[in-house]
């Protein structure tokens, strides 16, 4: 009877230990499973294109042709005629200085010129008669020419101590007011030409400023009209840097679209797109990976149907891409959707 037990016992332990052993096989089994369970990823065809890596600045929105108004020579101001923000036509008076002055001095050039002229011609009458002396004679002559031209002198600075319009434009600014006393030269009236468009000035670095010509394209926005894209051209690049900023002034001419008014000093941003282009790959940004600078990675798929991690060089950056210049050679297609949970080697599952 003792040992019958015995024997019962030694089967009930080994029959604990199969199933034991059976439920912890069944749990690795399971386990592995789990481990080798494909990635669901989707893909993105490559392409190859013909671009160039936009350029990005901020600028200045002006008139192409602004100018300082501003009288020759000194004086009182007598009136202005025009107000800040105003149109303006071609020819129009716009400022005089007091005149009380400067009628003076034409007057009494004139009268200067007028006894120098007597002076020759008695002079003149006096030679040809053998009495003055050719000393005489040419001394009368100087006189008279040196009397015609302070007359001139005088006419000239009458002329412009009056401001008149050089085109038809609008006034900008107005820095003085009448009974104001100013030197020559003090600026009166800011305006701009309207027959010479618009402009927006932007500062380029060097390494940027090389890479454009005359005639590039340019997008522009604008804060004050964000649902706005403006079309622009390239039309004047400097050809020396500013020595207060280092950069190069490059202006990109544009017209308002329809609905829209500009006015100078808007900032703009812009983003040109040069001539020059160069052979790249586009992939979709959420396909790159363990990007850093200009080195990044991309996952494909290898013949055994695995993840497969290629290392590329990123140009840059092109809307919602990233432009490849090395790496992609002979691959058509990258895995985007899920890329960024994979390693090299993953089992990994298309789906649409």
């Amino acid at each position: 009877m003792k040992k019958q037990n015995q024997y019962v016992i030694a089967t009930l332990v080994l029959l604990t230990a199969g199933l034991f052993l059976a439920l912890t096989g069944c749990g690795a089994s399971e386990a592995n499973s789990n481990t080798a369970e494909a990635v669901a990823v989707r893909m993105a065809k490559v392409e190859k294109v013909n671009i160039a890596q936009p350029i990005r600045a901020t600028g200045i929105l002006s008139g192409k042709a602004e100018s300082k108004l501003s009288f020759k020579i000194g004086g009182i101001i007598d009136r202005i005629n025009v107000s800040e923000g105003q149109s303006v036509r071609q020819g129009q008076l716009l400022a005089t200085l007091k005149l009380a002055e400067i009628n003076a001095q034409v007057h009494q050039a004139q009268n200067a010129f007028d006894k120098a002229g007597r002076d020759l011609q008695r002079v003149q009458n006096l030679y040809r008669d053998s009495v003055a002396t050719l000393e005489q004679f040419q001394d009368a002559t100087t006189g008279y020419e040196v009397a015609k031209s302070s007359l001139e002198i005088a006419k000239f600075n009458w002329q412009y101590a009056s401001i008149y319009t050089p085109a038809a434009g609008k006034i900008l600014k107005r820095f003085v007011e009448a009974n104001e006393l100013i030197s020559p030269g003090t600026p009166v009236l800011s305006m701009r030409n309207a027959q010479e468009g618009w402009v927006v000035k932007a500062g380029l670095a060097d390494r940027d400023v090389v890479r454009i010509a005359i005639g590039d394209t340019a997008r522009l926005a604008f804060d004050a009209y964000p649902n706005h894209s403006f079309s622009a051209t390239v039309s004047e690049i400097s050809g020396t840097a500013s020595p207060m900023t280092g950069t190069y002034e490059v202006e990109l001419r544009v017209e308002p679209a329809e609905g829209t008014t500009f006015l100078s000093g808007m900032i703009a941003k812009a983003e040109i797109s040069p001539s020059k282009k160069s052979r790249v790959s586009l992939v979709p940004i959420e396909s790159l990976v363990e990007a850093d600078g200009s080195r990044g990675s991309v996952y494909t798929i290898s013949p055994s149907q695995a993840a497969k991690k290629v290392g590329v060089s990123v140009a840059f950056i092109y809307a919602n891409h990233a432009a490849i210049d090395a790496g992609l050679e002979g691959i058509d297609e990258v895995i985007t959707d899920g890329a960024a949970y994979l390693n090299d080697g993953d089992a990994i599952k298309i789906v649409p």
